[in-house]
């Protein structure tokens, strides 16, 4: 009885050490997986823009307290979308949404937009392609300090890096 009290005991402690890194580990992945979902989706509006719709596709970006999202949709002249409504009712009137993506806090990963004119939104214009900004940079940051830079050029090219200070393996610094 004594053995298996000093096993679990033991295994106990181990479980214990391992926990921190299991959940460093966890967050750094949905770090990774935000920002994989957001590089794909500024390529897919990009493309949408220049290939599909020859219109201009806007992505509106916006932080709640229990969310972060944007919304891809096609411009016009009436309506107004917002990412913290439902999925498929992001926008009213004639706005056409083409993807809503809702990050919610309880995930431990926040997105946050550099400064863009207009506020927390980017155009790709049609039928170039190009970026109605040049800079556009979405900081993809966890709760437990991992964070991943999502940026779009002047040309409307899509990247990913790592700010300074941070690892992650196969991801260029910034």
């Amino acid at each position: 009885m004594t053995e298996v009290m000093v096993v679990v005991a033991i295994t106990g402690i181990l479980l214990g050490l391992a926990a921190p890194s299991f959940a460093d580990m966890l967050n750094r992945r949905r770090v990774q997986i935000v920002a994989e979902t957001l590089s794909n989706d500024l390529a897919y509006a990009r493309a949408e823009a220049g290939l599909g719709r020859n219109q201009n596709v806007n992505i509106l970006f916006e932080q709640t307290p229990s969310m972060s999202c944007y919304t891809i949709h096609v411009a016009a002249v009436l309506g107004n979308c917002s990412c913290s409504r439902p999925v498929g009712a992001a926008c009213t009137l004639t706005k056409f949404e083409l993807r809503t993506v809702q990050v919610p806090s309880s995930m431990g990963v926040a997105m946050t937009v550099s400064e863009v004119d207009p506020p927390n939104q980017v155009s790709f214009i049609a039928p170039r392609m190009t970026s109605s900004t040049d800079g556009l940079a979405v900081s993809v940051a966890g709760v437990r300090g991992s964070t991943l830079q999502v940026r779009v050029n002047a040309m409307g090219r899509v990247s990913t890096c790592v700010p300074s200070g941070g690892n992650f393996n196969g991801v260029p610094a910034c």
